[in-house]
């Protein structure tokens, strides 16, 4: 089998036009044939800057028989277009080692258009792959004020308490991390989340009982592995030891630290989307484990949140927002009947 598309790069490729890279795989052949195309830059809604030259690649990929006979076309193409990337993105890696072009970046699936015709075999008539499915459905999607109240709130929480608002951060990332399908650095962006997620339980646990500020520094120093199955694991009477538990957190020990740890300390450089997806459902289910712990220990109050006032806060802005509201509108930045949202985190 044969398939050929086009990528459309957003930047320029130091090659020739009509240059061609061969390279074999054991799963798959790539011809890459590297051209321009002239890529428009908008200023506003109304102007159109000049526009720049960008690098095309026209892609060939031959995968091996063993990988496509008696399997769907669409799960070919996706197969296809995920393979394709991580190779270019080899290649862009290289040019940024070999001849420091520091303007190339990594490409996702974000930025292919949300839908690239693909040519199987000598068809002429093309295959219309829809590249971002979830983007046809969150156009219809409008954010109402109250979740903008919300987000606004969450933005206050990074200022006040970056340590709670970093866990929900790494943990929004590695999900659109997924969905861009950069499977590797979501695995790492779960793990950040889940260690923070720990080091915050164990400063609860301790600020509960009392805990000075050089408690926590002492607390912050304890292995990660030590705080789970040895401080958090004998505050709930529960057994956390990570390879023989009978809790989520050996699905969570197995299924994305072990990963993690390939990937950061022995080099793995290659994780299905299976392997990914398997790593979300043990983070989440690890985490929600330990919430219910802490729920049935009254650490949380009945909405499963906790109490941020028992964190010390990161700054002391003493801002008076209606002050600044008023300023505001005195000067029509803002209209006068804009409804004031005060941010507090409860």
């Amino acid at each position: 089998m044969k398939i050929s598309f086009d990528v459309h790069l957003p930047f320029v490729l130091p090659y020739e036009n009509g240059i061609k890279l061969v390279s074999a795989y054991p799963g798959a052949k790539y011809s890459l044939e590297f051209n321009t195309y002239d890529k428009a830059i908008i200023i506003n809604n109304e102007m159109i800057l000049e526009e720049k030259k960008c690098t095309v690649i026209s892609v060939i990929v031959m995968p091996i028989e063993e990988f496509t006979k008696d399997v769907e076309t669409d799960k070919i193409l996706r197969d296809v277009v995920v393979n394709t990337i991580n190779h270019l993105n080899v290649l862009f890696d290289a040019l940024r080692i070999d001849q420091e072009l520091n303007h190339i970046h990594n490409i996702t699936i974000a930025d292919f258009p949300m839908y690239i015709e693909m040519f199987i075999d000598e068809d002429e008539s093309p295959y219309l792959y829809i590249t971002k499915p979830q983007d046809i459905m969150s156009s219809e999607k409008k954010i109402s004020k109250e979740y903008l109240m919300k987000s606004g709130s969450l933005m206050k929480l990074r200022d006040d308490h970056p340590q709670i608002f970093l866990v929900e951060k790494f943990y929004a990332s590695a999900k659109s991390r997924l969905y861009r399908e950069q499977f590797i650095e979501a695995i790492i962006d779960l793990q950040t989340s889940f260690e923070i997620f720990i080091r915050n339980t164990h400063h609860l646990i301790l600020l509960k009982k009392g805990a000075k500020e050089e408690e926590l520094k002492i607390a912050s120093s304890i292995r990660f592995r030590k705080v789970i199955e040895k401080h958090i694991a004998s505050e709930f009477n529960v057994k956390l030891d990570f390879s023989t538990s009978d809790t989520p957190i050996k699905d969570w020990y197995n299924k994305l630290y072990r990963i993690r740890n390939e990937i950061v300390h022995e080099g793995r450089v290659e994780i299905s989307g299976y392997e990914a997806y398997e790593a979300l459902d043990a983070y989440d289910s690890v985490r929600n484990y330990i919430a219910d712990l802490l729920q049935n220990a009254d650490y949380l109050n009945d909405t499963g949140k906790v109490d941020l006032s028992i964190f010390k806060k990161n700054n002391e802005s003493g801002v008076d927002y209606e002050t600044v509201i008023n300023n505001l509108k005195e000067q029509g930045i803002i209209d006068k009947d804009l409804e004031f949202i005060n941010f507090k985190n409860k």
